[in-house]
């Protein structure tokens, strides 16, 4: 028996407004800056260094896409907010590609002694982070006359 996941919001037919796209551009501009920011900061230049720059901005925005997706966002009444924010921000702050990339690098080097670390704590930190962020956000959201409701949450996609 399998579980079934809740059902979304139908997609919107609503076409990409001029205004959309430099929220959602404006929004990954900032969200990769960062990122490479935080990347050039901390991350070593070896493959056999930690990606600490990495695993800041994946645990990071994790945690912040679970508390701004789920409840929070909703509570701010400007249109343009989530698309910056969510599409825009947070999926350019975040990297899997870079996350996999490092790992393969770990692998060729055999940095075992890091390898490992680094997809427990990238994976396993990542779903406690994102969960800690939604249960923040649905705290946030009460205290300001919001009823988290778990069936509401969706993608940004689907309002725009």
């Amino acid at each position: 028996m399998s579980a079934a996941l809740p059902q979304t919001s139908k997609k919107s037919t609503t076409p990409l407004t001029f205004g959309l796209i430099i929220a959602i551009s404006l929004g990954a501009a900032l969200g990769a800056l960062t990122r490479e920011s935080l990347a050039l900061l901390a991350n070593g230049p070896q493959p056999h260094s930690f990606p600490w720059g990495t695993l800041g901005a994946n645990l990071g925005g994790a945690f912040l896409l679970g508390l701004f997706a789920t409840y929070v966002d909703r509570l701010i009444k400007y249109d343009l907010f989530r698309p910056f924010w969510e599409i825009g921000f947070i999926r350019s702050f975040t990297t899997l590609s870079t996350f996999s990339l490092e790992s393969v690098r770990m692998i060729e080097v055999q940095a075992w002694e890091i390898f490992f670390p680094y997809m427990a704590i990238s994976v396993l930190g990542g779903l406690l982070l994102i969960f800690l962020g939604d249960r923040l956000g649905a705290f946030v959201s009460t205290r300001y006359g919001m009823r988290p409701r778990a069936d509401i949450r969706d993608r940004v996609e689907t309002e725009i």
